[in-house]
């Protein structure tokens, strides 16, 4: 098993997360911004992500669902992305639920007391990671 990269993408900034080489852990990377066309954000993630590609299994994008479960615009840009990265990379990249992930990613980093200004610029890759963490766990059951 290789290791799964997470992008939990928005319209101003994307975190990353990636699995440890072996695919069992859930690591937090880095912010990155979105540029201005999708093409450009998904060559971007793509930049970041390539000191890695060579142990890459698959890629996973949190699916911005609404709470009833139907697709907004959010979700319809995001399957866009998932295109513009499949025409730039053979590997898999799947849509995952990702509800939520933000929201208890803003929860935890207030828990442990961090700033308000902290946490806008790590809350990205940290909903990545849980993203991620929630997927594997999923996966192994």
């Amino acid at each position: 098993m290789g290791r799964i990269a997470a992008v939990d993408f928005g319209t101003v900034r994307i975190g990353l997360a990636l699995t440890d080489s072996s695919g069992i852990i859930a690591m937090p990377f880095k912010t990155i911004e979105t540029k201005k066309t999708l093409e450009l954000t998904a060559e971007n993630i793509l930049l970041h992500l390539s000191p890695y590609m060579h142990e890459m299994e698959k890629i996973i994008i949190g699916f911005p669902l609404l709470m009833n479960g139907t697709e907004g615009e959010m979700a319809q840009k995001t399957k866009d992305l998932k295109i513009q990265l499949e025409k730039k990379i053979s590997l898999p990249i799947i849509l995952v639920d990702e509800r939520l992930t933000t929201a208890q990613a803003e929860k935890d980093l207030k828990e442990k007391k961090i700033s308000r200004k902290k946490r806008k610029k790590i809350i990205d890759p940290i909903a990545a990671c849980l993203l991620l963490g929630n997927y594997l766990e999923k996966e192994n059951l």
